[in-house]
C-alpha cells in the first residue's frame, strides 16, 4: 500500500511525541524534529507509510542513543491486558463459536496503537473489547481463514504491537496444534510500541508457541530489512496471518497467502477498504496478478 498526503501529519505527530518523551532538552527536541522530518520528506511517495516511520525512528536513536521511548506504555498495557486474559478465555469458553470469539479478540486488542493514537490518551481495553464483540465485520473473510487454519501446515503470525500481543494469545490458544504449527513472530528492535521478544517474554507467549524476531526495526514488516530466519519462515509458511495497519501496509502484495487482522483507526485506511474508521476487518490477500 502506498503512501498518502494524509499520512505526513501522523508521522509529524509521532516525531514530536517520541522527541518530548526520550528527553527534556528544548534544543535537542528541535535537533530531533528537524532531522526527522526532513528525512521523512525524502521518502518517495511510492513507499509504504512504514518507511518512513522506520526512517523517523532510526534519525531518533542516532540523536539521542538506543533509547525506547514506549518502554513503560508497553510495560503498562501488557500487564492491562494479563489482567484481562483471564475474562477474554472466559468470553471464547462461553461461546458458541470459540474461533470467531478469539478473532474478534485478537482484533479488539489492535487498538493499542501509538502510532495511530496519542500516547496519553487512555484505552479503554474492556470497553473495546464489548464493542468488538458486537460489530460487523467491515471486511469479512472469516469463514476463508477458518477454511485456511485447517489446512495449513506451517502458519506464521506476525504481531503488532505491545499488549495487543496478549489478545493474540488468545486466538492463537484456539488454533489446533498451535505448539507444532504456529510461529509468532514480534520485532527484531523497538520501534513505536511494537511488540518485541521482551513482551514476549513478559505476557507468557514464549510458554505457548514458538516465538522469533523478524530482526527488523520497521513499524511493519518490510521484508528486505527482516533476517534470513523470519524471510525463510516466510516463505515456508502455507498461511500467514497479519496484524494491525502497519503489516497491511508491507505485506498487502506479498504473494497470496496472507489473512489481515485490524481495525481501520485511520481516515486513510478506511477509504482503502472502503469502510468507516473503528470497522473490524479480517482480510484475505488478493492473489498476485497473473503476468501476460
Amino acid at each position: 500500500m502506498k503512501m498518502y498526503i494524509e499520512c505526513i501529519p501522523c508521522y509529524a505527530r509521532q516525531t514530536i511525541e517520541a522527541a518530548v518523551m526520550v528527553t527534556d532538552d528544548p534544543r535537542l527536541r528541535e535537533k530531533i524534529i528537524r532531522a526527522a522530518l526532513r528525512k521523512a520528506s525524502e521518502v518517495p511517495f511510492d513507499k509504504t507509510p512504514t518507511h518512513i516511520g522506520m526512517e523517523i525512528h532510526r534519525i531518533i536513536r542516532k540523536l539521542v542513543g538506543d533509547i525506547d521511548p514506549y518502554f513503560e506504555l508497553k510495560d503498562i498495557y501488557n500487564r492491562k491486558a494479563l489482567e484481562l486474559y483471564p475474562y477474554m478465555k472466559k468470553l471464547v469458553d462461553q461461546s458458541p463459536n470459540r474461533l470467531e470469539t478469539s478473532v474478534r479478540l485478537a482484533i479488539a486488542g489492535n487498538i493499542i496503537d501509538f502510532g495511530i493514537s496519542h500516547s496519553n490518551n487512555e484505552i479503554k481495553l474492556k470497553k473495546i473489547i464489548t464493542e468488538t464483540m458486537k460489530k460487523p465485520f467491515a471486511v469479512n473473510d472469516l469463514s476463508e481463514l477458518i477454511n485456511a487454519l485447517e489446512d495449513a501446515h506451517h502458519i506464521l503470525y506476525i504481531a503488532d504491537n505491545a499488549g495487543e500481543i496478549v489478545f493474540d494469545r488468545v486466538f492463537v490458544e484456539e488454533i489446533p496444534d498451535h505448539r507444532v504449527r504456529v510461529t509468532f513472530a514480534v520485532k527484531g528492535h523497538h520501534v513505536l510500541n511494537d511488540a518485541t521478544m521482551k513482551d514476549a517474554l513478559d505476557t507468557g507467549l514464549t510458554d505457548v508457541v514458538r516465538v522469533i524476531d523478524n530482526g527488523s526495526d520497521a513499524p511493519g514488516t518490510i521484508l528486505e530489512t527482516c533476517s534470513k530466519q523470519f524471510q525463510d519462515t516466510f516463505k515456508a509458511a502455507d498461511l500467514v496471518i497479519a496484524k494491525g495497519q502497519g503489516n497491511y501496509e508491507t505485506l498487502s502484495n506479498s504473494g497470496g497467502k496472507c489473512f489481515f487482522l485490524l481495525k481501520a483507526k485511520c481516515p486513510v485506511i478506511a477509504r482503502h477498504f472502503g469502510v468507516e474508521v473503528g470497522n473490524i476487518i479480517v482480510k484475505k490477500e488478493d492473489p498476485p496478478e497473473k503476468s501476460s
